[in-house]
């Protein structure tokens, strides 16, 4: 059981609850699951309505950590009303709940909800969420005795027999109709999507807690669909007779996985038709959905049909998701409030005025006594107006606090050069050396397959490259991080959207572009992939190894595409 718990705990049930799950230490030796402290609060005064998230390969759950007040005995927990507590002795009272209350399913139901919503926001289907309450206090028995109230409410006791029936009968409430597994990249995405604080699992961690490895989210509503058809008893073949049927009242068995074959085939013909859809996806008013952005979030639609698998035809509305490092740029310096004001220029030297009683045409007078007086009067104003201007214009240059380009740097001054070939970056306690960069303000001929279309027809207005180089595991790897700026936000998710889908084709790196450092693989095969959007910029970062019989893991370069969304490229071109 991994618990996480990125935050300070704030109430003693906390406090309990993930000391206990904490003795049981990581793996799957006692259960494989994963809680993290994701608390959600309801109303103007901050009541909690549930307090952590349970992920388990079959699904997920919402607990409510119900803490007991100045009470004992055994609880009875009926699906509506109130619950109660029987003392050993004496009649039974209503159950009195921290927070106020005697049952916490009415805040469970929409705890479940705000998950629901969230997740589908974020493009993730959650199928069934179950509702775990789990009772700290003095509780000494619970009626019923396996806590399971119907329905996906569940309630546990403080004690690992409990705890575990609870966790078990979660699972399988949310596995029911569930056609594929929750995957590494699926609880990563989720709880990025929950907003959970601080540090998220690893992969290594999730593939230790029974969920298996995927470098994609595959929780998509279009990849769900035909894994669902290639679940259901038509794909399986024909269904047993009824001699082989489960007895009448016993419990429906969880429904088994579909084989990986299949899950490929369906995988491959949703990733078809959602290429397919593309255009159309362009055209339509409804937003896309994202992997990682960090946008405000869209207002939430009125999930009013409940959850529980209610409301699994509602459309999705498109969230953010993620944190993604912007593109590197200076601001411009600022201001100094010692700073000088720039000199007054000179006045305008007035006119000289001849004398009245002269003819300007006859020439012979200025070559009189007074015209010469006058020439030289004229030629020493000129000499002194020259010898002010050129002095003003010295200060000026000197001192710096002018009006010019001191004062007013160009675009290219306070625009930061970017990276350089040979500059390093330390991220995650890995150092990257910039091996190569390209910064282009088109991004026609740059991309290949449905990207390649999509572009043509909305062009991005700036594409920025670059090749890293590290050393992962004693291996040399390679990171490909392309960074295109789209003309705003929306296109920039239907981008990113269409490069998560496999087989759509991408923006091409700069080794498909013939680019070569030394040492250098000629292509990336079998790279992981990361992708964000920030505002309309999206990157999109590729990770392999040089050489391809490299002893070291996938996990370790899934990592890097991760730690790569935070390299840094040139700055755009000025639009």
């Amino acid at each position: 059981m991994l618990a996480l718990t990125p935050a300070p705990l704030q109430t003693a049930g906390e406090r309990a609850l993930f000391g206990e799950l904490t003795r049981w230490d990581t793996g799957g030796s006692v259960r494989a699951a994963v809680v993290a402290s994701i608390p959600m609060i309801d109303g103007p005064l901050g009541r909690r309505i549930s307090d952590a998230v349970l992920f388990v390969p079959e699904g997920i759950a919402v607990i409510r950590i119900a803490e007991v007040l100045r009470q004992s005995g055994v609880v009875k927990a009926v699906p509506e009303g109130a619950w109660t507590i029987a003392p050993e002795s004496g009649p039974g009272q209503a159950l009195q709940l921290s927070g106020g209350g005697s049952t916490p399913l009415d805040g469970l139901m929409r705890a479940g909800m705000d998950v629901a919503m969230k997740l589908r926001r974020a493009g993730l289907e959650p199928g069934r969420i179950a509702r775990l309450t789990v009772l700290v206090g003095d509780v000494t028995g619970l009626i019923p005795s396996d806590g399971d109230l119907g329905e996906g409410d569940l309630v546990a006791r403080l004690e690992p027999r409990s705890l575990l029936l609870g966790i078990a009968r979660s699972s399988r409430y949310a596995g029911v109709d569930n056609p594929r597994l929750w995957t590494t990249a699926d609880v990563r995405a989720a709880l990025e999507a929950l907003e959970l604080s601080g540090r998220g699992p690893s992969v290594e961690e999730l593939n230790g807690e029974g969920f298996p490895y995927s470098p994609y989210v595959l929780r998509r509503p279009e990849l769900l669909t035909p894994a669902a058809m290639a679940a259901s008893p038509a794909a399986a073949g024909p269904t047993a007779g009824p001699a082989a049927q489960a007895p009448e009242g016993s419990e429906p068995p969880v429904r088994d996985q579909p084989s990986p074959d299949a899950i490929a085939q369906a995988v491959a013909a949703s990733a078809a038709a959602a290429h397919a859809a593309v255009a159309q996806e362009a055209a339509t008013s409804t937003p896309p959905r994202d992997t990682v952005a960090i946008d405000d979030p869209a207002p939430a639609p009125d999930d009013g049909d409940g959850i529980g698998g209610l409301f699994a035809g509602a459309q999705p509305d498109q969230a953010p998701r993620g944190t993604v490092v912007p593109p590197r740029t200076a601001a411009p310096p600022a201001t100094s409030v010692f700073q000088q004001p720039p000199p007054a220029a000179p006045p305008a030297m007035p006119p000289l005025y001849w004398n009245q009683t002269q003819q300007p045409e006859e020439p012979e007078e200025r070559s009189g006594p007074r015209g010469r007086v006058a020439l030289v009067t004229l030629v020493g104003v000129l000499v002194l107006a020259l010898l002010g201007v050129g002095g003003w214009l010295l200060l000026r240059d000197g001192d710096g606090g002018g009006s010019g380009t001191d004062a007013a740097p160009s675009t290219a001054q306070t625009q930061e050069a970017g990276p350089e070939v040979g500059d390093t970056q330390l991220v995650g306690g890995t150092s990257f050396t910039v091996e190569a960069v390209q910064v282009d303000d088109t991004c026609a001929g740059h991309a290949y397959g449905d990207t390649a279309a999509f572009l043509a027809a909305t062009d991005c207005t700036g594409l920025s490259r670059a090749l890293y180089s590290a050393e992962v595991e004693g291996a040399p790897v390679v990171v490909s991080v392309v960074r295109v700026r789209m003309p705003d936000t929306g296109v920039a998710r239907e981008l990113q959207t269409l490069t998560d889908r496999n087989g759509s084709g991408n923006v091409s790196d700069l080794l498909r572009e013939g680019v070569r450092y030394p040492g250098s693989p000629a292509e990336l095969s079998g790279a992981e992939y990361a992708s964000a959007v920030s505002g309309s910029a999206v990157t999109i970062v590729e990770s392999d190894w040089v050489d391809e019989d490299a002893p070291g893991g996938s996990p370790a370069i899934d990592a890097i595409a991760d730690a790569g969304l935070a390299l840094p490229v040139p700055p755009f071109p000025a639009e």
